[in-house]
This record gives structure tokens, sequence and C-alpha cells, in this order.
């Protein structure tokens, strides 16, 4: 157990910090670099700051400003002065490079980084831990890193969300079905042992099974563009199977998320609720975790394990 005071790194995906024309453009631009791509095309930016305005712009920011400070009151009463908590973005400032490479100019010897990804995945959250990892072997003084992954079934993390199921559900039809969505990947993921796609049904699994549900699917969302094809089924075509046998509401609960932000604000909020309006159906989902007591509790309790080696 590191003795000097340790540096947690909460890391999520980014957003733009307003819908403008510039920094949407920046932020597909980092993005698109990011996977050796071409620059974004015109009508890509404007589609996507055309989603940002939709929806008001992105809360990723603050939501995950007040993830940090709640989890550093929270690490404070149990390990005093033990940790200083931070955040950093992937795909946009402040960068993950950059916060990697600050801590280590601020004497920092050991850190916890805890990518906010419920399922883990080479090409979700173990971008994060590569790119740690990476700039740490960079340093003229590396950091001892430990990643919180694979909290998929924290029990505190599927007490919350059977909390939101359970709630919006019973605001409902008896028998509204509910689709439990996830962020597409590429499907070569199955091709390997990456175990995105089995985490993602466990949990579905696990909370099926706790709300007592009847009927249940699980579903992927916002798929990326281009000829590959995407992990399914897609939660369209989940929606349509639903309503057109006869179900006039239907829930979902994003668990492949912890937080508001624009693939629920809009891909679930506006694009999924229209489907189901011109199918002749109501289209509602749960509330996000966001800086929920329990999900600082499960980050806390990740980050301790994490930080003491446990399994």
């Amino acid at each position: 157990m590191p003795r000097s005071r340790s540096a947690v790194l909460i890391m999520a995906y980014g957003s733009v910090p307003s819908p403008t024309q510039e920094d949407v453009e920046r932020y597909l631009t980092h993005i698109l670099q990011y996977y050796r791509s071409a620059s974004p095309k015109e009508e890509d930016v404007r589609h996507l700051q055309a989603r940002y305005k939709a929806v008001g712009g992105s809360p990723l920011y603050d939501i995950t400003a007040r993830m940090v400070t709640a989890t550093q009151r929270a690490l404070d009463l149990a390990f005093p002065r033990q940790f200083r908590v931070t955040m950093a973005m992937k795909h946009s400032p402040p960068y993950i490079e950059d916060k990697v490479q600050h801590l280590a100019e601020d004497g920092f010897t050991h850190g916890v980084g805890v990518p906010l990804a419920p399922f883990r995945s080479r090409m979700s959250s173990g971008g994060y831990v590569r790119l740690v990892e990476e700039v740490n072997q960079t340093l003229s003084r590396p950091l001892t890193w430990r990643f919180a992954t694979d909290w998929h079934l924290h029990p505190l993390f599927l007490d919350m969300w059977q909390r939101r199921i359970l709630d919006a559900h019973r605001r409902l039809p008896e028998h509204t079905p509910v689709i439990f969505t996830n962020h597409s990947l590429p499907a070569s993921i199955l091709d390997g042992s990456d175990p995105y796609h089995a985490q993602f049904e466990a949990t579905a699994k696990a909370l099926a099974k706790r709300c007592g549900l009847k009927v249940w699917r699980a579903a992927y969302q916002s798929a990326g563009g281009g000829k590959m094809p995407w992990l399914g089924p897609a939660l369209g075509h989940v929606l349509a199977q639903l309503i057109g046998t006869g179900h006039r509401s239907v829930l979902l609960a994003p668990i492949g998320f912890v937080m508001d932000h624009l693939e629920v604000l809009y891909d679930l909020d506006v694009e999924a609720r229209r489907m189901g309006k011109e199918l002749g159906a109501e289209v509602v989902r749960t509330r996000m975790p966001n800086d929920d007591p329990l999900m600082v509790a499960v980050l806390t309790d990740v980050i301790r394990r994490a930080w003491v080696g446990a399994d």
C-alpha cells in the first residue's frame, strides 16, 4: 500500500465545451486523428453541432466535476489526506496526456485510473488505460498506476440501477418491457476474448432478475458509421419489434453509461422517443447515475480495491 499521497484520475470520453462550429470541429478532429483518419467533413461537423444544440449542450463536464468533488469528499472521510482526485478527458481538454504529465510534475508517485465505463473493452476502457500507460512511459519519473475496472456487477452498482428501473417502471403499465442499452462497438471485438459483450449481458440479466422483469431485451445504441459491422441488435430494431407485438410503452435503461450526455440526451430522449411516437408507443428512460451517492460509493470502493491491489 503506497504511503505517499496518491493521485486518482477519473476519465471520461470528452465533449465539446460549447456547440460552436469551432469547438465541434476541434473535437471531431481530435477523435479522427486518434484513429489516424482524415479531417472531419463539413457535413459531419454541422450534424454533430445540430445534435448538441438540440439538447442545449452536453452536461458531461459539470457532472464529471461533481463526481470528482463527491469522490474526493468520500475518500477524505475514509482515508484522510491519502488521495487527490482529478478528472481528464480522452478527446477534449483537460486531456489525459496532459494530466498524467502534470501529476508526475506535482510529485505523485502512485496513481489510480478510473475509466467511467462499466463494461471493459480494448476499444473503450482499454483505450484509456493504454493512453495513461503510453504517456507514463515517456516520463522521467513515471507513476506506478493501477486501474479500477470490471465493476459491472458491483453490488452497489446493481442496487443503484435497480432503484432507477423500479422507480420508473412503477409509473408505467404493469407489463411494460425494459430495454437495457449499451454503446455499440465494432463487431470485430467478438473475434477475440474481449469481455465487453459478455459483461453487458451479465449485468442486464442480473438487473432483470433483481427487478423481476417479465419482458426485457438488451440492445446497442449510437453505432458509428462506415462499412464495418457493429454490435447488435440495434435499439431501433428492438423497439420496433416490441411495439410491433402490441406494447404501447417501453422503458429504456442505459446501463452502459453513467451520466447524462449526448448519447443519452439526444440518441434516447430525442431519436428513440421520436421513433416510439411514430410507431404509436411511449418511450421513456430511467434517470442516470450522475453524481448519485451510490455511484460515488461505487467509485470510492473500486478505487480502494485498485489502490490496495485487491481482485
